[in-house]
C-alpha cells in the first residue's frame, strides 16, 4: 500500500484519518524524499541533454501606421459609409483579373495579326489579290480597308501579275490606319474581358454550389453517424445493466463456500460485504480474532463496527483501554486506543500474510494475537507511549467460529 501511494503521490483522506500524527509525519517525510528522488533524475536528465546553438535574432521589424492620437491605426471594413461590401470587392477584383488576361491576350493577337500583314506586303501579288485564307484576315481587311475602296480601288486600277499589293493599301493615311487598329482592338478587348468575366463568374457559381451539395452530404453522414453512435451507447448501457443485475443475483443466490480462498483484488475493499468475505474465507482459518490457545473469540475483538462506533464504547473507559475491529480502508484491522483527550485509531495490514502497522520499518506477527500482546509490553509508537492495556469488552456476543452478525443491517 505504502508503495502504491509513493507511486500515485495520492494519500485517501479516509485512510488518512485512520493514522496518528507519528504515522502522518512518517509518510509525510517518505512521500518528500520520493519528490526529491523524482526531481533529482529530472534534474540530471536536462544537464546531460545537447545544447544547441542559439538562434539569431530576426532584424526585421515592423513599424506600425500611427493615427492621430498615437496608436496603431485600424480600419474595419463596412464601417464608413463609403466602404464596399464585400461582394463588390470581389466583383471588382474577378472583373480587374478578366480585363488583365483580355489585355494580354488582345495584345498577343495584335501581334500575331501585324506579322501576317507583314508577309503580304513583303509578297508580290502574282495574278489578282488572294488574301490567305485565316481566321485573322476578316479582321485584317477591316482594320486597313473596307469592302467599298477596294472595289474602287479594284476598279480604277486591277491587280496585274507581278505588281505589289503595297500600291491600293498605302493610299489609306496612317492616322485612318492606327484609329481603325485601336477600335478593332478596343472592341476585341471588351468582348473578351466579358467573356472571361463569365466564365470566371459562372466556374464561381459552379464551385459554390458544388460546395453546398458536398456540405449537404456531409451532414447527412455526419446525422447519421451521430444515430449509429447513439444506438451503440444505448447498447452498451442495455448490456451493462444486464451484467449488474446478473452479477446482483449472483450474490443473492450464492451460498457461502467455507473451503473458498478469497483473494483481494483492489487496494482497497469495495464494501462491507467484501471486508466480511475476506474475513471469513482468509482470517478465520488463520484464527484472527481468537483469544491465544483458546478456542474463543477475544474480548477486544468487535468484528465490523464503524470508527464512530468504537469511539461511543471507549468513551467511559480508563486510558489505554482498546478494541480491535475490522476496517473498511484496508483488508485488515483498526485498533481504536482510549487516550488521555481522544481516540487514537491504528491501522493493521493483514493482506500479506502478517500482521504489521501500516508504515516502514514496523514489526510483523504471525497473528493478530500475537500483535496484541506484544504491544501490552512495548508501545505502538516511541512518542506516544500507547499500551494496549485494558480490552473494551463487547456489549453484544459473537457466535464462536461462525462470526455470523459482522455485517449489521
Amino acid at each position: 500500500m505504502l508503495q502504491q501511494i509513493l507511486k500515485d503521490m495520492y494519500v485517501d483522506p479516509e485512510l488518512l484519518a485512520e493514522l496518528d500524527e507519528t504515522q502522518k509525519q512518517t509518510l509525510f517525510c517518505r512521500m518528500r524524499e520520493e519528490q526529491v528522488r523524482r526531481w533529482s533524475i529530472w534534474d540530471h536528465k536536462e544537464d546531460i541533454k545537447p545544447t544547441y546553438p542559439k538562434r539569431q535574432k530576426n532584424k526585421k521589424k515592423v513599424q506600425w501606421m500611427l493615427d492621430t492620437n498615437g496608436n496603431p491605426w485600424t480600419w474595419v471594413m463596412g464601417e464608413h459609409k463609403d466602404d464596399k461590401t464585400i461582394e463588390q470587392i470581389i466583383e471588382e477584383e474577378a472583373r480587374e483579373a478578366a480585363r488583365i488576361q483580355a489585355e494580354h491576350e488582345t495584345e498577343q493577337l495584335r501581334l500575331k495579326v501585324e506579322s501576317e500583314l507583314m508577309a503580304m506586303l513583303e509578297n508580290k501579288a502574282k495574278t489578282q489579290f488572294n488574301p490567305p485564307e485565316n481566321k485573322y484576315s476578316h479582321a485584317t481587311e477591316e482594320i486597313y480597308c473596307s469592302v467599298e475602296d477596294l472595289n474602287t480601288r479594284n476598279a480604277r486600277k486591277p491587280c496585274v501579275d507581278n505588281q505589289p499589293i503595297r500600291g491600293p493599301l498605302k493610299e489609306l493615311s496612317f492616322n485612318k490606319v492606327s484609329e481603325r487598329v485601336r477600335n478593332w482592338e478596343q472592341r476585341v478587348m471588351e468582348e473578351r474581358t466579358s467573356e472571361i468575366y463569365n466564365k470566371m463568374k459562372n466556374k464561381k457559381e459552379e464551385e459554390e454550389r458544388q460546395a453546398e451539395e458536398a456540405d449537404k452530404k456531409q451532414e447527412i453522414v455526419w446525422r447519421e453517424q451521430k444515430q449509429k453512435a447513439k444506438e451503440v451507447e444505448l447498447q452498451i448501457r442495455h448490456i451493462a445493466r444486464q451484467a449488474r443485475e446478473e452479477h446482483r443475483r449472483s450474490l443473492l443466490n450464492t451460498t457461502e463456500k467455507p473451503n473458498v480462498v478469497f483473494v483481494p483484488n483492489s487496494s482497497k475493499p469495495p464494501s462491507k460485504k467484501a471486508v466480511v468475505e475476506w474475513f471469513r474465507a482468509k482470517e478465520i482459518p488463520r484464527r484472527a480474532g481468537f483469544e491465544k490457545d483458546k478456542n474463543a473469540i477475544a474480548t477486544w475483538f468487535h468484528g465490523l463496527i464503524t470508527r464512530q462506533e468504537a469511539e461511543i464504547l471507549l468513551i467511559n473507559e480508563p486510558v489505554g483501554s482498546f478494541l480491535v475491529r475490522l476496517s473498511e480502508r484496508i483488508w485488515g484491522y483498526a485498533i481504536t486506543y482510549k487516550d488521555h483527550d481522544c481516540c487514537k485509531h491504528y491501522l493493521v495490514d493483514a493482506s500479506n500474510g502478517h500482521y504489521q502497522f501500516l508504515g516502514t520499518n514496523q514489526m510483523s506477527h504471525n497473528t493478530l494475537s500475537e500483535l496484541v500482546n506484544y504491544h501490552r509490553n512495548m508501545p505502538i509508537t516511541k512518542t506516544g507511549e500507547e499500551l494496549l492495556l485494558r480490552p473494551c469488552n463487547r456489549t453484544t456476543n459473537l457466535p464462536p467460529l461462525v462470526f455470523q452478525g459482522l455485517l449489521k443491517t
